[in-house]
Formats: structure tokens, sequence, C-alpha cells
């Protein structure tokens, strides 16, 4: 099979691509490398260089069976340059699926956000109110709207990520996760920021259980179309109890910053869906 992967330069992305290619199939990466890395791409691959903002229908979909659109502004982009944000999360998944669709792809496995909540009382059911209270999210719900309606034209799904960590995690506060980025302060010896009180939950995900939902969802793309998932290991952690579990009895300082705009406290989430659908086990919580 012949597997296009957006964002395949970047950590998730990264991942998914050196699985297809163990799996066998031929895999194109499509990645602007604004952010993602030339050593994170697998082996084996073809590189397209473009921005999904500005991509057109052409070769590059030419007898593509599947797309794992995983390439996005990130978060702390948004905060910088919200345009930017929708052109890439909203405006690059229109343009991905128009492509797609016009090329007879076959299956659109599309990366959304737990960010599309916002801050919900009680637990995150893929059913319930999406209330996004950053650029970020509202880009991403974009995204996911837009992925609904070419339902009827292909199969199409879409798994909400939440806070995914593992190996080729970006480190950088501008763009990685909290794990990597923290363990990089520890390494040179701190200090550790924490961006408000600490006490806010997140639900850490190893990049491994995401590429099995991934080739999951593509295998049982015809039964589970249009459908959405929380792709979540449902351990809440604070992020105070992260950076002591990561510090323990390291001499580094902890220095404490406003909170981000738009920072989410509450990540009561569901998995029940993805675990009962796609037969998913998630791992522990090692950070």
């Amino acid at each position: 099979m012949k597997a296009l992967v957006t964002g395949g330069a970047g950590f998730i992305g990264s991942h998914i691509a050196q699985r297809l290619l163990d799996d066998g199939h031929e895999v194109t990466i499509l990645d602007d490398l604004s952010s993602g890395k030339e050593k994170n791409i697998p082996t084996g691959s073809r590189l397209f260089m473009a921005d999904v903002a500005h991509i057109r229908d052409g070769d590059l979909f030419k007898d593509i069976d599947v797309i794992f659109h995983n390439a996005a502004s990130k978060k702390n982009i948004c905060l910088k340059d919200p345009y930017r944000d929708l052109q890439v999360n909203g405006g690059g998944t229109l343009k991905m699926l128009l492509a797609a669709k016009k090329s007879g792809v076959k299956t659109f496995i599309h990366a959304s956000t737990g960010s599309v909540y916002g801050e919900v009382e009680g637990t995150l059911h893929e059913d319930g109110p999406t209330n996004p209270v950053s650029y970020y999210g509202i880009s991403k719900l974009a995204g996911e709207k837009y992925v609904g309606m070419f339902s009827t034209d292909m199969n199409v799904v879409v798994l909400r990520y939440f806070h995914v960590y593992g190996p080729r995690q970006e480190d950088d506060p501008s763009l990685g996760g909290v794990v990597a980025v923290f363990k990089k302060q520890i390494k040179e010896g701190g200090p550790v920021t924490i961006h408000g009180d600490g006490s806010q939950k997140r639900v850490f995900t190893h990049v491994n259980d995401i590429v099995e939902i991934n080739m999951r969802a593509w295998e049982e793309a015809e039964n589970i179309s249009g459908n959405v998932y929380n792709c979540a290991s449902n351990i809440p952690v604070s992020v105070m109890a992260l950076a002591g579990e990561l510090i323990r009895k390291k001499k580094v300082l902890l220095e404490y910053k406003p909170s981000l705009e738009g920072d989410i406290y509450n990540f009561d989430v569901d998995n029940r869906k993805v675990r009962f659908d796609l037969g998913i086990n998630f791992t522990p919580f090692k950070p």
C-alpha cells in the first residue's frame, strides 16, 4: 500500500512513517521542515517538501491509498501568529482533503487534539461539548469539521491526541511537550519552568500507543468511518507531580511563571471508545 504522512519529519509523524515502512508499505512524507527535522525522516521514505497550507493536487497524491494527516501548527505558535495557525490547521486540512478527494484517496486519518474541548467540568467524551479556549483549539476544531464534510467521499477518522511523549519529542518550549522540556531543563541544571501553580492535570500517552491507534484506525476505516476517538491513557498526572518525579533528588530549582494563554486545567478523559472499537491497551506512564 502507498501512504502519505503529513508532518512526517515531526515527532509523531516520523514514528507513524517508520511503522508503515516496517510493515512493508511505501511511504511519502509531506513536510516543510518548519518544526520537523530531516534527521527524523525514516530511511526508505520519500520526502516531498511543501507547506500544507499551500499544497495543490497533483502527482504527490497519485495512487495514494491512505493519508495520515499529522502536520499542524503547534499550540504555542498560535499565540504568536493566530492567522498562520488557522492557515495550517484549518486551511491546510481542507486543502489536503480536496486533493485527496480529487485523487481518489480511500482513507484519511486526521490527527486532532484534546484542546478542542476547552475547559470542561467532568469527563471528556467524544460526543460532549467542544468549546475551545485557544486559537489552536479553534483551528483544530475547524479541521475536524472539514474532515467530517468529506465522510461521503472517503473513509475518515478523527483522532484526538492528548499529551503524547516518547523518543524524538521536541524539547523546545515553544514547540515541545512538557515531559521533553522538563528533561532538557533538568539536564541543563534548571530551573524547571512551571506555568501557573502546577496543579493542572495532563494525561500522558506514549507515542507507540498513538502509532498503534493510527494503524488500527486504518485497518478498521470502513467500519468506523466518521468516528472521533479520544487517544489518551486516562492516567491524570499534575504538572507539579511530573516535575517532582523527574527531579527527585537532583538539585534543581523550580521557576513559576504566569499560566499560558489557553492552558487547560482539567483533562479527565474517557478513552473507552478507542479501547473498545480498536482494542487498544495503553502503556503505563513512565517519564
